[in-house]
């Protein structure tokens, strides 16, 4: 059965949108991909099963990069087409089954995506990787831990906490026992100053893992923490998908449809915004939650 699977274009969505192929791969073990997604995404599918092609299409003005798209899908015949960009797209390909996936904000993505499936089964976000991204990954790490994966910031500011909270929290007692693992990319860090001011604090244990290695590298480190605390990104929901407690702290955007999905915690002000801090959350609302909720 050759499957095209037409892909998001954002890490988050990626992850989330694996429950999907996972699911289809289940129930069809013989099963060949084609995916068409971006080069964001690209290294969350290197690895996965059943992968006959990967087609990188970035996005062009005036739409023309779905011209792109059906140009290197035309000339094949389909089982099946999945389109979760609800493009016009897959309309126009050859195949004996389409499905166009049409999204909301009232119901969680995989909620949204079981239906899409028309199954009662469980679904999960699950990233492939192998061997060599796990030796990889966890030569980076040389203590004994425990350790706590730290994503501070995402692709838009309003979703961050301010860094100088991450400071004052993990300043407390409570940290003082772990090694911090941080990760994320230098470019989404707005006040470089603040930020190595705390990395390189004596007084904490930190492992930086800015601008290191591919996304599958962080899914060892994240099934070796303890618990994992940032921004609603692409990598909490990488560390969601794994053995990692997830503490997502939520600002502007819909934690209805984008919470960490499994037994993670959504940590999210009433009484967003502010003017100093988009997420307007304590330093003490945040270090209860954790200590309550972190196993």
């Amino acid at each position: 059965m050759n499957i095209l699977f037409i892909g998001p274009t954002r890490i988050g969505d990626t992850i989330l949108a694996s429950s999907i192929i996972n699911f289809l791969i289940d129930q069809n073990n013989q099963s060949k991909f084609t995916i068409v997604t971006s080069s964001y995404a690209k290294a969350l599918y290197e690895k996965m099963p059943n992968l006959k092609k990967i087609i990188v299409i970035n996005k062009k003005k005036y739409g023309l990069h779905w011209l792109n798209v059906w140009q290197s899908c035309i000339i094949k015949k389909w089982d099946l087409v999945i389109d979760l960009r609800s493009s016009i797209t897959a309309y126009l390909l050859f195949t004996k089954s389409r499905r166009i996936f049409k999204g909301n904000d009232k119901y969680h993505k995989i909620i949204q995506f079981k239906n899409f499936l028309n199954t009662s089964k469980q679904i999960s976000p699950f990233i492939w990787h192998d061997s060599t991204d796990e030796s990889e990954s966890l030569s980076k790490i040389k203590t004994n831990g425990p350790f706590i994966a730290v994503s501070p910031y995402s692709n838009w500011k309003e979703k961050d906490w301010a860094i100088e909270k991450y400071f004052e929290l993990f300043k407390n007692d409570f940290f003082k026992d772990y090694t911090l693992i941080f990760t994320g990319i230098s470019k989404d860090i707005p006040n470089r100053e603040n930020f190595f001011k705390m990395i390189e604090d004596s007084s904490l244990n930190i492992i930086n893992l800015f601008d290191w290695g591919n996304l599958r590298h962080m899914i060892p480190i994240f099934n070796k923490c303890s618990f994992f605390i940032g921004s609603d990104s692409g990598l909490m929901h990488l560390a969601a998908s794994t053995k990692c407690k997830t503490f997502a702290l939520f600002g502007p955007t819909n934690e209805i449809a984008y919470a960490p999905w499994g037994d993670h915690k959504v940590i999210k002000s009433l009484d967003y915004p502010a003017l100093d801090d988009p997420l307007n959350l304590s330093v003490e609302k945040v270090l209860n939650i954790i200590k309550k909720e972190a196993r």
